[in-house]
């Protein structure tokens, strides 16, 4: 008879114990010395390898280390968390990373007394920074501040500095960013880094000329930092571009040419290939040369921008240039089939790109997939050799696999589910029949009122472009969903004008809070009422949306005054994209979306009613 572990807690538990017990005894006969040595020693073999199992187990070897003798120093204790942090951060688990990061932070006690801490402090602000964690940020860095002294740490206070300033900026507090901003400055001079202080000079001269109106002063600051010598050529090139950026602000044209010309050249000094940078560069002289309506100049520069995009570019870049080119083709008096065709083909370029962009990250999956094979069997192989000698440490390294790849191969699968999701609704989100009607509406506007035409062709560019920058995540901020309802409403108010008016609601919130929902959940039970709810009436339609906030969800109510649910028109429960959201509400709620015919409760009051559960976080990757 064989005996599983898995089957048998007892011996699993026997194994453990023991193996707990000789690691005890090992370490309880090892000097001081001994076990510094041997941090170091599994500390280099941690650092020397990429992101994997065998990396915590280094790690978890020294946790053990550090807690079998209280006297080593808080230092091995507080740098061994960090690592945990960075082994999750390379594996992308963010939440993970986040965790011990800000462990790590919370463990430096005052005074700052190493080096080593400004890198924690560093790679906490990173990632806090990159899921808009902004709260988090400001308290960090203001940590930092407490506990640092202004002479000895000058350079890290200009960088924490930069990070309030920065965070406060965004949030719109335009005077604390200011105060920042005038203390990075001093920091920068005391450390005489004169990098960061011409980066802090551009944001000063930002906030001059955009939040202060004094569009002078602004100028003549950016001039004093020509003097200023850095040792970076991006530095140059981040003052280059700010210099280009207010020019165009201030409205001229040539000037703000003549800064981004520079911008470009420095570019491609510092990089080659194909870069983010070059990119925005060429769109902003693109943007100047329309404005200029030297029309032909934005177009040449708008064609070297379509060979620098791929599916990993900026989608804010990729969106700009579609609307650059789009205003080119107007301003070149095309006519209005050229400029009907040229906005299809850069619907058709965007969905193109976006469905790459899924395509690669599940091919990733699958390569990571049979990485992860390959290196269980090779490991399985080298465990199987020495199993007479450490059969012990194989028996616990195999459960400890087994666990592993348990877990990782659910994780995958849940992960390709989701993109395979989110791809679907997307593409059932905006379908063709809607799309086409509104060009339609647009093609016949520019016969009757080209003005209103352009309007419209923008608005609906911003509608794709809040849905296709909202389906790349798995949560939004609320507020960008709504927007992004409200757009799509409007649109449908130009197909059917007067048809229907419509409220939306919110009970026991604000529509700014730092709440993140799933995207594309409403549309579809909207676009069934005007589709279908309010076909053939001869009075006006009224679409009422309600969310109210709870411990757990957002209740969203969904109510028309339409025709209701009959067999005429029953693809209201049908519908590609009504069957998705169901299933993925009750996946992640652990309820149904409720639709019912108000006539059920009420004979003298028509229309459908439609409840759910939405679930929500406090950050875009909580």
């Amino acid at each position: 008879m064989i005996y599983s572990p898995r089957k048998n807690p007892l011996i699993l538990l026997s194994i453990l114990m023991l193996l707990i017990f000789s690691c005890t005894k090992l370490d309880s006969k090892r000097s001081f010395s001994e076990k510094i040595a041997e941090v170091k020693r599994l500390r280099a073999l941690e650092r020397n390898i990429e992101a994997s199992d065998s990396t915590l187990i280094y790690i978890e070897q020294i946790q053990k280390i550090i807690d079998s003798d209280k006297n080593l120093p808080d230092s091995l204790y507080i740098e061994n968390v960090f690592r945990k942090g960075v082994y999750h951060y390379k594996k992308q688990a963010l939440d993970s990373a986040s965790y011990y990061y800000h462990k790590t932070v919370d463990l430096v006690k005052g005074p700052n007394t190493r080096d080593r801490n400004l890198i924690y402090f560093w790679n906490t602000w990173i990632l806090d920074r990159s899921q808009d964690r902004l709260a988090n940020v400001i308290d960090v860095a203001k940590k930092f501040v407490k506990i640092s002294d202004e002479k000895k740490h000058a350079y890290g206070l200009t960088i924490a500095y930069n990070f309030l300033e920065v965070s406060y900026f965004v949030l719109g507090n335009y005077e604390q960013a200011w105060y920042y901003n005038k203390k990075g400055l001093e920091a920068a001079k005391a450390s005489n880094n004169m990098d960061m202080y011409v980066v802090a000079g551009n944001s000063k001269a930002r906030m001059l000329y955009n939040h202060f109106n004094k569009k002078q002063e602004a100028f003549a600051f950016l001039d004093s930092l020509q003097v200023v010598k850095t040792t970076k050529k991006d530095t140059r090139r981040q003052y280059l571009r700010q210099y280009g950026t207010l020019s165009f602000a201030d409205k001229n044209y040539k000037k703000a040419i003549k800064y981004y010309d520079s911008v470009i050249a420095l570019t491609k000094e510092i990089e080659s290939g194909k870069n983010y940078n070059l990119l925005e560069g060429y769109n902003n002289l693109a943007e100047s040369y329309i404005e200029l309506k030297e029309y032909e100049l934005a177009e040449r520069y708008l064609d070297t921008v379509s060979t620098i995009i791929d599916e990993n570019s900026f989608t804010e870049y990729v969106s700009f240039y579609n609307e650059l080119r789009f205003r080119v083709n107007y301003g070149k008096g095309n006519s209005e089939e050229s400029l009907l065709e040229e906005y299809k083909a850069l619907i058709d370029r965007q969905n193109k790109l976006h469905e790459e962009k899924i395509d690669e990250e599940l091919e990733s999956l699958k390569r990571a997939n049979e990485q992860e094979k390959i290196t269980t069997a090779e490991k399985n192989a080298s465990e199987q050799r020495n199993i007479i000698f450490i059969s012990l440490s194989v028996l616990l390294g195999l459960l400890v696999i087994i666990v592993y790849l348990f877990y990782r191969q659910r994780r995958l699968k849940f992960q390709k589910q989701d993109l395979q999701m989110q791809q679907r609704l997307l593409r059932s989100q905006m379908n063709p029949h809607f799309t086409f009607n509104i060009l339609s509406v647009i093609q016949h506007q520019v016969k009757e009122n080209q003005e209103k035409a352009v309007n419209y062709l923008l608005k609906f560019s911003r509608l794709l472009r809040l849905i296709l920058e909202n389906s790349l995540h798995n949560y939004v901020q609320i507020e960008d969903e709504l927007e992004s309802l409200r757009k799509y409403l409007e649109l449908q108010l130009i197909r059917f004008p007067k048809k229907f008016d419509y409220t939306i609601t919110l009970e026991n919130f604000e529509e700014d809070e730092f709440l993140f929902i799933p995207p594309m959940l409403m549309q579809p039970f909207i676009e069934n009422s005007i589709e279908h709810g309010f076909l053939g009436i001869d009075y006006k339609g009224n679409i009422d949306i309600k969310l109210r906030l709870e411990d757990k969800f957002i209740a969203c109510t969904i109510e028309d005054n339409g025709i209701g649910i009959k067999e005429t028109n029953n693809t209201y429960k049908k519908s590609v994209s009504t069957k998705l959201i169901s299933k993925f509400i009750n996946k992640t709620t652990k309820s149904n979306v409720q639709i019912q015919n108000k006539t059920n409760t009420d004979a003298s009051n028509s229309g459908v009613l439609v409840k759910f559960l939405i679930p929500y976080k406090f950050s875009q990757d909580d």
